[in-house]
């Protein structure tokens, strides 16, 4: 299922492996503007087979990093929720900023996946590092497709029955809070054709049909199962890193684990079409 070995290279872009499973350090790709047809294809290819893909030594403007992403789809508007902030004023684009006496991480919460709440729901996510701690603020990656292929038949079997309620209950603005959206827990890669999770403690309040407290236990379990560590990578951040991921068939958490030290990035992150 790892589907490209080590050092994969098409057309003067190469594909480092992070982990079996997913995550590669990629080389050759122009992500400092939008792609171009048969690299943004190849770009594509490449995250399908990986789903976690790294960048490095890049310099974007938030301006360059949307730009870069609406080139994959169509970016996700924030609502301006509490502690968010717009990088230079583009609502397309949130600046994460953490100074070294701040004791929050946004999306620290737990493993999710972004935008599963609404549709259309989450595409890719691009993360741009500018200052980093010296040590800690990783941020995990777990492979839904991975994690679901390693169920048992008769699991897989039912959890593609079954749909899931997303909903978003978090501080903000009153239009955001209770925004919802039933999804079903196996997603079929569009380009692989391989099975995926799609589901998370976060967001998923339960199954349709059930009532939370019936939902729980399940939930939880899965939780538990994607993100075993065989699953997982992590990602060490430096400055100028772009890390770009599938929110369909990954889940992320970010370490909360660096106080005392400023950390800086920006992102953009993109809808389904």
């Amino acid at each position: 299922m790892a589907g490209m070995q080590r050092n994969d290279v098409h057309d003067g872009t190469r594909c480092e492996p992070i982990t079996p499973h997913l995550g590669a350090v990629v080389h050759g790709f122009d992500l400092q503007r939008p792609m171009n047809g048969g690299q943004r294809e190849r770009f594509l290819d490449a995250m399908a087979r990986r789903l976690v893909l790294v960048a490095e030594d890049l310099d974007l403007s938030p301006v360059a990093l949307r730009d870069l992403a609406t080139g994959f789809g169509p970016a996700h508007m924030h609502h301006p929720d509490e502690g968010v902030v717009f990088a230079e004023g583009l609502p397309e684009v949130l600046e994460l900023r953490r100074d070294a006496s701040s004791a929050h991480v946004f999306g620290g919460g737990g493993w999710h996946a972004d935008v599963t709440f609404q549709k259309p729901s989450g595409y890719l996510s691009f993360l741009h590092a500018r200052t980093v701690p010296p040590v800690g603020g990783d941020t995990g990656f777990a492979s839904t497709i991975a994690s679901f292929a390693a169920l048992s038949p008769a699991m897989r079997d039912l959890l593609r029955t079954l749909n899931a309620v997303h909903s978003y209950d978090g501080p903000g603005a009153p239009e955001r809070k209770g925004l919802t959206a039933v999804h079903p827990v196996v997603r079929r890669h569009p380009r692989t054709g391989h099975e995926g999770l799609y589901i998370n403690t976060m967001f998923v309040t339960r199954f349709e049909g059930m009532t939370p407290e019936e939902s729980k236990p399940l939930i939880e379990y899965l939780e538990r199962h994607m993100t075993r560590l065989e699953f997982t990578c992590r990602i060490r951040w430096k400055p100028g890193q772009l890390v770009v991921w599938d929110n369909r068939f990954t889940l992320h958490l970010p370490c909360d684990d660096f106080a005392g030290h400023p950390r800086h990035m920006i992102r953009c992150a993109t809808l389904e079409t």
